[in-house]
């Protein structure tokens, strides 16, 4: 009897290289690379996105999440947002994103006070029969 069981790739950052972190500036939303869902038929990703504030931070941070049919052309308007709290430093949040041909996410300070570092990283997956 055939056993269907999730097939993960490997984990890829999407924000920051090498490990590193972007920096935030003031209000401006900095977007992470393309996460092609569609090319390798993959059902959903693992998303991790890490935040380290800084000292005594005025600002949080929003995590914005934006579709494209392409990879190129992506939704105006985030298919949802959530902000995460400076009082947990670092913080480190967890995600699941199902079901989008492609998706890259935003990052947003909510004031120009700050000047926050972020990362992200993704681990996609689909099903095979074994």
């Amino acid at each position: 009897m055939a056993t269907i069981k999730k097939n993960w790739a490997s984990q890829s950052q999407i924000e920051g290289t090498g490990d590193g972190y972007t920096t935030l500036s003031g209000t401006t939303e900095e977007y992470s690379s393309d996460v092609d869902m569609e090319t390798n038929g993959y059902e959903g990703a693992h998303v991790t996105v890490e935040i380290d504030y800084d000292a005594t931070p005025t600002d949080e941070v929003k995590i914005k999440l934006y579709g494209s049919l392409d990879g190129s052309n992506y939704d105006d308007t985030p298919i949802w947002e959530m902000q995460a709290d400076k009082s947990v430093d670092p913080q480190q949040l967890s995600f699941i994103i199902k079901d989008l041909a492609h998706f890259r996410l935003g990052f947003q300070q909510t004031g120009s006070t700050d000047s926050h570092n972020v990362r992200a990283y993704v681990q996609p997956w689909n099903y095979i029969t074994a």
